[in-house]
Order: structure tokens, then C-alpha cells, then sequence
């Protein structure tokens, strides 16, 4: 079974997912293609900055944000914060979490 699309996007990046999208809003049969693909193997599009540049980087970020005012910034708000850590771990679980969700919108 082969089927005809009117336009092939190459890429599922900010760029390509953008111009899939409006030829779509414009009425025209569209397929994305991307060939990136999960830690697991499983198909990922989105290009870098969804799987492993700045979405992820941001949600690594902001963990490590929120920890260092946990730390360093909760006192001065009267909040008393005793044996502050963190687990690498779960702030990684929780960054492929929202690579995930994100990916599946594509």
C-alpha cells in the first residue's frame, strides 16, 4: 500500500514541525519525517532541541534552580529547610518525562 502525500517535511525540529503543521492548516496532505529515536529505541522526533538540547538542558536547569533556593534562599522567606538534597536521578526521570510528552505531539 503506497500513499501520496502533497508535501514530505524532512525533520521534525522547531523548523520542520512548523512547516508540516501550517501546509496542513492550509488544507494539504503532509508527512513528517524523522528518524530520531529514544535512549530506548523507540522513535523521538522533535530534532536536538527537543530531545537532548534545550528542552532538556532547561529542565535540568530549573531543578538545579530550585534546589539551590531550597538551599541558599528559603530562610530568607522565614522557611527553616534542614538536610536539603537532591537525587540526580529523578530530576533525569523527570527531564525524559517531559522529552516524552513533548515528542508526542509531533
Amino acid at each position: 500500500m503506497s500513499t501520496i502525500f502533497d508535501v514530505a517535511v524532512m525533520g521534525g525540529g522547531p523548523g520542520g514541525y512548523v512547516a508540516a503543521l501550517r501546509a496542513a492548516q492550509n488544507g494539504l496532505s503532509v508527512v513528517c519525517i524523522d528518524d530520531g529515536v529514544n535512549a530506548q529505541g523507540e522513535p523521538s522526533p522533535g530534532g536536538t532541541c527537543l530531545n537532548v538540547g534545550c528542552i532538556p538542558s532547561k529542565s535540568l536547569l530549573q531543578s538545579s534552580e530550585l534546589y539551590a533556593q531550597v538551599q541558599h534562599e528559603a530562610s530568607i522567606h522565614g522557611v527553616n529547610v534542614d538536610g536539603v538534597s537532591f537525587n540526580a536521578a529523578a530530576m533525569i526521570q523527570r527531564k525524559d518525562a517531559i522529552v516524552s510528552r513533548l515528542t508526542m505531539g509531533i
